[in-house]
Formats: structure tokens, sequence, C-alpha cells
């Protein structure tokens, strides 16, 4: 009787991860399905332009601008616009992608 109650405990269980897990992988396709944006790259997501933000962060620092990358910096996409100054050396400029705004340099 025990092991009776046994294989039918481990029989109700293997149906019920079997049920559950086909009503995930049924749903879980819809679920995730949806707007690209959050697998968007981040070039793809700026509402600025590499110039653009370069020219924004040459009035906060002026001197020539050396290099243009995207990084994530205060939890937000930005330019990292080098810069070489000729009163302050190199410095590092951060436009926001979609703002414009220059959220600190470094």
């Amino acid at each position: 009787m025990k092991k009776q109650a046994h294989e039918i405990r481990h029989a109700g269980t293997r149906a019920c991860f079997a049920f559950c897990g086909a009503l995930v992988i049924g749903c879980a396709q819809p679920a995730f399905a949806g707007p690209t944006d959050a697998k968007a790259k981040p070039a793809e997501a700026a509402k600025i332009t590499q110039d653009q933000a370069s020219a924004i962060a040459l009035k906060a620092i002026p001197g020539k601008v050396t290099g243009v990358t995207i990084e994530k910096k205060l939890g937000k996409n930005v330019y990292v616009i080098e810069i070489m100054s000729e009163t302050q050396g190199e410095k590092d400029v951060f436009v926001d992608l979609v703002s414009g705004k220059v959220l600190g340099t470094d």
C-alpha cells in the first residue's frame, strides 16, 4: 500500500510537470513577443546623431574631438565624446542619446 501511494504521488507529480511545462512552453513565446525596442541597439534608439552629440560636447569643453563611442553610463546609453582640450587635456563628455543633454564629464 505504501509503495502504491508513493508511485501515485510521483505519477501525479510527473503529470503536473508535463502539464505545467507545456503551459510554460506554450505561453512563453507570446509573453515575450512584442516590440523590439527593448532589444534595439543603442545607436538605433538614438534621437541625435554623433555629429550633433560632438557639437554639444564641444560647447561644454572646447577642443578637438578624438573619438566617439556609445556606452552605458549613469543607467543610460550615452555618446562618450573624447575631446582633447588645450587647457584640460583629454576629457570625456557624456551626451544622452535621446535628449542630447550633457550628463557629465570625466
